[in-house]
Order: C-alpha cells, then structure tokens, then sequence
C-alpha cells in the first residue's frame, strides 16, 4: 500500500526544489486558510486527500486504485482583473505540468523513493481543472491522478483477537 508518509514527503521535495514554487500544503483544507490571512507565499502547492479502492476483477491481482491529485494556486492583487486571471491560470497550469512532468521523469527512472510514492503513475490519467476565485481572489489549476499498485491482501489471525 502506498506509504502516506512518503507520499507527502515526495511532493514536500518536489515544491522545495521547484524554482517558482514558494509555499506547500497538504490535505488539510484549514493549513492554507489559517497561513491566508498572514503568510501564504505565492505560488503554492496544495496536496489533496487521496481517496480510492480495491479492484478485485481477479482475486489472485488485487489493486490498490488511489485517486490523488494538488492545487497550484497564485494570488492576485486587483479584483476583478480579467486579463491579469488568465495570465495567472496560464502560469499556474504550466507550473503543474512542470510538477507532472517531474512525477513521469521521477516514475519511468524507477527510483525507490517514487516507487513508493507514486506506484503504477499513468500519464494517462492525469486531468485538471480551472479554480477561481477562491479563498482571497487566489486562482489556480487543481491536477489530479491515478496510481495503482498490487497489494497483497493476506488474512492475519493474530491481528483478531
């Protein structure tokens, strides 16, 4: 099973060594809202839950399907300046591609720490989203994944009392 620790850490790295990315969040939607009202450094990568579930068409190759995904979010100023919204969205979307583009490098070189990170990445089900404005007139484009692993579903005795 994907380790969530490792998970987290993995993008905490790539936010850090990304050059225009200047702030990292996770899951919890009240860390970047309490950090909006003082520090928030723009842009930023916010990580999203992960949800998923088992597919079991073939008991002898259980997966473990989990649905993740990570907000670039950036800031503007002014409200309501339309054109200065679409220069934002357009950088925001590259950023995320910047960080997707890193996760396929970091998959097909089939390194340890991502293997556990992100098991079985397919470019494939990579889609995203437009968001905006939220929070204080933030937008940003919300990427979204799939990565699957075989797991080994085992009944452990000792574990039931």
């Amino acid at each position: 099973m994907t380790d969530i620790n490792i998970y987290v850490e993995y993008f905490r790295t790539i936010a850090t060594e990304h050059k225009e990315i200047n702030d990292f969040y996770m899951m919890d939607i009240n860390e970047p809202l309490a950090a909006l009202g003082s520090n928030i450094k723009y842009p930023a990568l916010i990580l999203t839950s992960l949800s998923g579930n088992f597919e079991a068409s073939n008991l002898d190759n259980i997966l473990d399907s989990i649905n993740g995904g990570f907000l670039i979010i950036g800031h503007l100023d002014q409200i309501d300046d339309f054109s200065g919204e679409l220069l934002l969205l357009a950088k925001m979307k590259q950023i995320g591609t910047d960080v997707i583009a890193r996760m396929l490098h970091d998959h097909q070189k089939c390194e340890l720490l991502t293997l556990k990170a992100i098991p079985g990445f397919n470019i494939n089900s990579v889609s995203y989203e437009m968001l905006g404005p939220v929070f204080d007139n933030d937008f940003g484009i919300v990427f979204s994944y799939n990565i699957q692993e075989s797991i080994d579903f085992e009944y452990n005795s000792n574990v039931f009392g």
